[in-house]
């Protein structure tokens, strides 16, 4: 099963910071206001380290009651074993509250991996990451539910896609998606197509078309771009679907901000090698520059 990526589980948290209290404490979340923070650190070498969120429980937007430094790993990295204690004892002090690292791992076997304590030194002093794993993660099919919180209906895809009755889940979070604003109604539910495998995005198409009131609000249904054949169909012309693509990766360019010049937007509408459009397109969501995304490699 695809996974939804590191930039992509990120921006659920920037978009919807409640999402990770709601988690960690699903019965009293504290009280106060609930506020995305600067996410920066500068170590003794005034090199930058940058947590993927930073959030404010409570206090002052400067001074919150405490801090929650969020980080979404969707593999082991040995090195966040050297930088996550840093995260936290910067912001501790930036701060002046009490901080606790959440980890957010989809994959179960890296979850226990994060869990792991991180000795300091001697066992004097040892930090113990907050893992959501998948388990934390709550089935969501009830369509009011995930209307009122989207973020999670779509975070309850990534954890769950490959269990029986995905595309129950699908199909709430793609509902949720329909009323949002520009960014999040394009992206969100190419996030959860993505994440399906064939046997379930099958059985999600099936599943809309039994309700009348739904049109297909994914690119991915309406341009296919996993596989092109549902059920042995072909979904379009190679000219159609590779033109559809190629209109689907520059807008996918232009909402995470990326400034193209007229010869690089060319380059991509007149793409038409399906391989190479997918591969921009997998890039899009992790990467940083545009040059990262734009090369033939």
């Amino acid at each position: 099963m695809p996974k939804l990526s590191h930039e992509a589980l990120v921006q659920l948290v920037r978009h919807a910071p409640a999402l990770i209290p709601d988690l960690l404490w699903p019965e009293a979340r504290p009280s106060g206001p609930i506020r995305i923070s600067a996410a920066e650190f500068a170590d003794l070498n005034f090199a930058e380290h940058r947590a993927d969120a930073v959030i404010g429980l409570g206090g002052a937007l400067d001074r919150p009651d405490e801090a929650l430094v969020v980080e979404v790993q969707v593999e082991r990295d040995l090195r966040k074993r050297w930088t996550w204690p840093l995260y936290v004892a910067g912001l501790r002090t930036r701060l002046n509250c009490p901080v606790t690292l959440v980890v957010v791992a989809l994959d179960r076997d890296v979850a226990r991996w994060c869990a792991e304590p991180i000795d300091l030194g001697r066992r004097r002093n040892v930090l113990r990451p907050w893992v959501l794993g998948p388990d934390a993660v709550p089935v969501i099919t009830d369509l009011d539910r995930a209307r009122e919180l989207p973020e999670l209906a779509v975070l309850s895809v990534a954890a769950h896609a490959d269990e029986p009755g995905a595309e129950h889940i699908a199909l709430a979070a793609l509902d949720a998606t329909r009323d949002l604003d520009d960014q999040r109604g394009i992206l969100y539910p190419d996030f959860v197509t993505a994440l399906l495998g064939r046997a379930a995005r099958i059985a999600l198409e099936k599943l809309m078309a039994t309700q009348k009131r739904w049109e297909p609000i994914s690119d991915l249904f309406r341009k296919p771009w996993l596989e092109g054949i549902a059920e042995g169909t072909v979904l379009g012309k190679a000219e159609g679907i590779a033109e559809g693509k190629a209109s689907l990766v520059l807008k996918m360019l232009q909402l995470k901000g990326f400034d193209l010049t007229d010869e690089q937007r060319q380059r991509v509408l007149t793409c038409r090698d399906d391989a190479l459009l997918e591969t921009w397109a997998a890039r899009i969501l992790v990467a940083t520059r545009l040059d990262e995304v734009l090369t033939d490699a």
